[in-house]
């Protein structure tokens, strides 16, 4: 006999003791069953630690909890430890899998040896048997030291492609990764890349045959529970983590905890499914995808890159690009990255940031149905099966515009470009995300920071103004051309957007459905464009009307005493650079940054006797102008 919990009822073996607030034990040997706990698409939650002993009367019936159709354990006190060699089994289905192509996990569960938390690695993987909703049986998956895992006759992994990625500086270097290959050796808070399995038994095709869709493992040991940490050093920015629970974890309360201050941004790696079937490096084009909270709710969400990819490549067409998820919620077994501000610090996991969040439209470890990236963003407000929170939430969102600049019309890299009172034009940690620079042949950053230090971002939020200019970077490896497009507006109210090109002095509006088009030779564009909200009309009467201003307050002195001109900026307007030309025309004189200085001056000195003219220019590009004349005195 079985005793097959459908809806958490409680049994002999199942007990609340002085040790442990859930007990599972076996039946005595001899009597022909096993005990274990069935949770079916609901949460059981334990206040303090789980002990759970092995079953041996079935082989069937092996583990202690099972957790099945969404089916999630959620624990209380932080100081718990979890004992035992007994096991919880949960399924991992994941929308496609092939022997080229990598997945981030992070292990919800462990090795049973010892007590507490405790390393996992490729053989807490099993094979469910048909991994049906009622189903208890499974066995080890098998696994291969060469180069491709297969399917049959039996679902076998190589541990050629088994990866951590201690904390690391910034980039993506081969040397930041470490191969675990068969040891049982990942920490319970550390993310791991594996490749999965394809068809054929006797080697790979390396074409579309090889991709198994909806494939589905069998995670089983002892289950992570508690304050879990990673220590960053100074310079470390980046390391791969995940969800370590057997629960849903909310990244928003994860990322806003105050232990967690240095986080900048979580990142999600995604990849063609069904295109580039190699191992070799230089064929794959994969890329990251940018996470922040931004305020609340579901927070923001940039899609990846994908530089090199082909029309026929899943979900994109020809605008390279990931699908849109909504990433707040990370389910159980989701690796991803942390991305922080390279100071020291710890990060930790609790589990008061664990929640019961069933996968969906705010929880997605698998890809959403095959659409383009546009279609995905306008049709995401529109799904039959939202939640209604989930649609308050978008009600909530602040004005933003989510724009592609799609170069050599093969790839795009998406930013997103929001409007909030609450944020300032400098970085603001959980709003701004910055970019990973990663498309290999050309980027697109929004620039933020001092101009001495400024740094490239794929979201920015700040406060709106329509006479502000905000710049916006190109990083052209080769002669490109490209365009700037809108491909979702929230909240902005017929607002236009332009880009404006501060060289040639024009605007191209890319709201409204229209597109900004540029052919640029090779190099990086960091001074040169803006995105404004007034057309060139609009800022033509705002710069005379800003000139007038300036030219009444601004007031100049020639001091031929002192040997010095002496300017008075009472208004504190930002001044990029101070000219001065002889009466020929010739540039006798230039300062650069002299910034908002309200009183500054320059030598006139080694200047002959005569009339000079006198150019101020603002950070507005408004030209502030003065005649002087010059008498040294002997």
């Amino acid at each position: 006999m079985k005793y097959l919990l459908l809806s958490l009822l409680v049994i002999s073996s199942f007990t609340v003791t002085a040790q442990a607030d859930l007990y599972v034990q076996p039946n005595p040997s001899g009597s022909g069953s096993d005990s274990y706990v069935y949770v079916n698409d609901v949460e059981l939650y334990v206040e303090n630690d789980v002990n759970l002993q092995k079953n041996a009367n079935g082989s069937s019936t092996e583990a202690s909890i099972y957790l099945r159709n969404n089916g999630q354990l959620i624990q209380g006190d932080d100081s718990a430890m979890n004992q035992g060699n007994g096991l919880l089994s949960v399924y991992r289905n994941v929308d496609s899998t092939s022997a080229y192509h990598y997945k981030f996990y992070n292990m919800p569960v462990g090795i049973t040896s010892g007590s507490g938390n405790s390393n996992a690695g490729v053989s807490r993987f099993y094979d469910c048997n048909g991994c049906g909703d009622t189903e208890t049986a499974a066995t080890t998956i098998g696994t291969t030291p060469g180069r491709n895992g297969t399917l049959s006759p039996s679902t076998t992994l190589s541990t050629r492609w088994i990866y951590v990625k201690d904390p690391s500086p910034d980039n993506d270097n081969e040397a930041n990764w470490r191969r675990i290959n068969n040891n049982d050796v990942v920490s319970p808070f550390q993310g791991f890349i594996m490749k999965g399995v394809s068809t054929n038994p006797s080697g790979n095709t390396g074409t579309s045959a090889d991709l198994v869709e909806n494939f589905t493992f069998d995670l089983r040991g002892r289950p992570n529970t508690g304050s879990l940490s990673i220590s960053m050093d100074p310079g470390d920015v980046r390391v791969v983590s995940g969800n370590p629970y057997p629960s849903a974890l909310d990244l928003a309360a994860f990322f806003n905890d105050s232990n967690n201050d240095i986080i900048t941004a979580i990142r999600f790696w995604d990849e063609p499914r069904d295109d580039e079937f190699s191992h070799f490096y230089a064929d794959k084009s994969g890329g990251w995808g940018s996470w922040t909270p931004t305020g609340g709710g579901q927070g923001t969400y940039v899609p990846p890159t994908f530089d090199n990819y082909s029309a026929s490549g899943f979900g994109t067409g020809s605008n390279g690009t990931g699908l849109l998820y909504n990433r707040r919620y990370a389910p159980i077994g989701q690796g991803f990255e942390i991305v922080t501000n390279g100071n020291l610090g710890t990060l930790t996991f609790s589990n008061s940031h664990r929640v019961f969040q069933r996968e969906g439209t705010s929880s997605i470890f698998k890809r959403p149905e095959q659409t383009t990236n546009r279609e995905s963003i306008k049709n995401q407000s529109a799904q039959s099966d939202i939640s209604s929170t989930w649609a308050e939430e978008l009600d909530q969102r602040s004005p933003h515009i989510r724009l592609n600049v799609v170069m050599h019309e093969s790839y795009a890299r998406q930013l997103v470009l929001g409007l909030d009172d609450r944020t300032t034009d400098g970085f603001d940690r959980g709003w701004d995300a910055p970019s990973p620079m990663d498309a290999k042949s050309g980027e697109a950053y929004f620039l933020i920071g001092d101009d001495s230090n400024r740094k490239p971002h794929v979201i920015q939020f700040l406060p709106f103004s329509k006479e502000k200019l905000i710049p916006i970077g190109f990083k052209l490896t080769q002669q490109t051309k490209f365009f700037v497009e809108t491909v979702e507006e929230v909240k902005m109210y017929n607002k236009k957007a332009y880009i404006f090109d501060s060289e040639e002095n024009t605007y191209q509006e890319f709201t409204n459905g229209k597109s900004a088009t540029y052919n640029l030779p090779a190099g990086t564009y960091d001074d040169r464009f803006y995105v404004v909200f007034k057309s060139n009309k609009e800022s033509l009467t705002h710069a005379k009307e800003v000139q007038g201003r300036a030219e009444e307050n601004v007031e100049f002195f020639q001091n031929n005493r002192l040997g010095v001109l002496e300017v008075s900026n009472p208004e504190g307007y930002d001044i990029n650079e101070a000219l001065v030309f002889d009466i020929s025309g010739k540039l006798v004189f230039e300062k650069a940054n002299i910034g908002k200085e309200k009183n500054f001056s320059f030598p006139t000195s080694n200047l002959s006797d005569g009339v000079y003219l006198v150019k101020l220019k603002t950070a507005d590009n408004i030209y502030i102008s003065y005649k002087t004349s010059v008498y040294n005195k002997n």
